[in-house]
């Protein structure tokens, strides 16, 4: 018998499918995993165990495709009854999203507050503290900010839901 017709044990398999892998992937690289599985059992016992399972995969038809499911979830937009007095959101007061900008000497302080008119919104600069409020047709915000300094209102805009505050240090 010749020595390729000849199988001493599993390593020396040609049809090794985690060899034939590692080798298409990275040429020459087969024969690394073949010498690794020659030196270590336990290598070469979890190879043997990987390559079961691929094979058992192959016969029962394994397919690289995955399986996609689908779901869909339907709600109303529209409430399903009348809620009660409490859980209606104009009855709490809101704490407007905010962004705070400084700029040296200068505050740029931008307040989401759709809903109300300026002619509804309160501003108060008091030392280190900002207070802007509005209450109007349901809506009620309320957002205190701390300044990093004694500050005065410089400039105030409103325009679509977008109240934009200018604040400069106040020197005593």
């Amino acid at each position: 018998m010749k020595k390729n017709d000849q199988k001493t044990n599993d390593t020396d398999d040609d049809d090794s499918v985690v060899e034939s892998v590692v080798n298409d992937m990275l040429p020459g690289m087969g024969n690394l995993v073949k010498n690794l599985r020659k030196r270590s059992p336990e290598l070469d016992r979890k190879i043997k165990e990987k390559e079961q399972e691929i094979k058992k995969r192959l016969e029962e038809g394994y397919s690289p495709e995955p399986t996609v499911t689908h779901s869909v979830k339907i709600r109303s937009l529209v409430p399903s009854g009348p809620k009660k007095a409490e859980e209606r959101p104009e009855n709490k007061t809101i704490e407007p999203i905010t962004d705070i900008f400084n700029e040296g000497d200068l505050l740029r302080i931008v307040i989401e507050m759709p809903g109300v008119t300026m002619e509804k919104i309160h501003i108060a600069v008091k030392g280190h503290s900002l207070e802007v409020s509005a209450k109007e047709s349901g809506k009620r915000y309320k957002k205190e900010i701390t300044l990093p300094w004694h500050g005065k209102l410089a400039k105030e805009r409103y325009q679509n839901g977008i109240l934009e505050l200018v604040l400069e240090q106040n020197d005593h």
